[in-house]
């Protein structure tokens, strides 16, 4: 069977498709885009690509050969590309020098009884709670800043994160919940509602003096309690791949990987280096 391989443009992505005896067997696209922590960058989001009945996912590599050539033509090097969490199609990816950078998880929910723990108490908090969250906002950053997760993302300026937290808060699809010991706050964990069915863990951190107390635990059991008791059904999740303490943490409540972020950095020699002979 013929497999031709084309140029594929729209919605403001570009990339490749496949055509096998006149029908679609493949397509690959990507937003190429630019912000401060990414810097010229090529996205492609879960929905950006996919294979045709019966197609082996080895036709990804043939996709990303055509895909990858018109990206790197426009000056966008480093590569992102969200994938389901399918052995062979992760296999696939791996195989064209792409690495694990970030996983997204999902759990169905059901009923839940949090036992109350003993050395703090968690409780559903609010917008008046903005000077606690503050005190937990850059625990994140600080913590993926460090070996051997190096994120690389920066922290936002402080009255700018203030605005943000402020913001979030009072969003009505937002609930945050807090964990304190005599008044300080220990952690904090968010839920945003993605639909009616489904509910986002978006935000969730423990200060690093309270690792241990099962502060993050129960702040989590008290969410998802919270969460199938409004009707949500599923609660999804993501955290980069190197962050340990995510990594362990999360499948460890329930959490199965539904997908996975992966990342490739291109290096080129400049074109107009001379080339070394074969012989050297």
């Amino acid at each position: 069977m013929s497999l031709e391989l084309n140029r594929a443009e729209g919605e403001g992505k570009v990339g490749a498709e496949a055509i096998r005896d006149g029908e679609r067997a493949g397509r690959l696209v990507a937003s190429l885009q630019e912000n401060e922590v990414r810097g010229r960058h090529a996205w492609v989001a879960l929905d950006d690509h996919g294979l045709g009945e019966g197609e082996s996912p080895d036709l990804y590599r043939d996709l990303y050969s055509e895909a990858a050539r018109v990206w790197v033509d426009a000056g966008f090097f480093d590569h992102y590309v969200v994938v389901p969490a399918d052995p062979e199609v992760l296999e696939t990816w791996y195989s064209l020098s792409f690495a694990q950078q970030q996983v997204h998880g999902a759990q169905t929910l059901g009923p839940l009884s949090p036992v109350e723990p003993e050395d703090f108490s968690v409780r559903q908090a609010g917008p008046e709670d903005i000077d606690a969250a503050m005190t937990l906002a850059f625990t994140i950053f600080d913590h993926q800043a460090e070996a051997p997760t190096w994120a690389g993302a920066p922290a936002p300026p402080e009255d700018e994160a203030r605005g943000s937290y402020s913001e979030y808060l009072a969003d009505p699809d937002v609930t945050y919940f807090l964990a304190e010991r005599d008044g300080e706050p220990l952690g904090h964990l968010a839920l945003e509602r993605e639909s009616e069915s489904t509910v986002y863990l978006s935000i969730a951190a423990t200060v690093p003096e309270a690792r241990g107390l099962g502060v993050g635990k129960g702040l989590t059991e008290v969410a998802l309690a919270w969460a199938y008791e409004q009707g949500y059904g599923t609660c999804v999740t993501d955290w980069r791949s190197a962050n340990l303490l995510s990594a362990r943490f999360w499948p460890n409540r329930g959490f199965r990987p539904t997908a996975y972020r992966l990342h490739r950095a291109i290096t080129l020699t400049p074109r107009d280096q001379p080339r070394r002979s074969a012989r050297a």
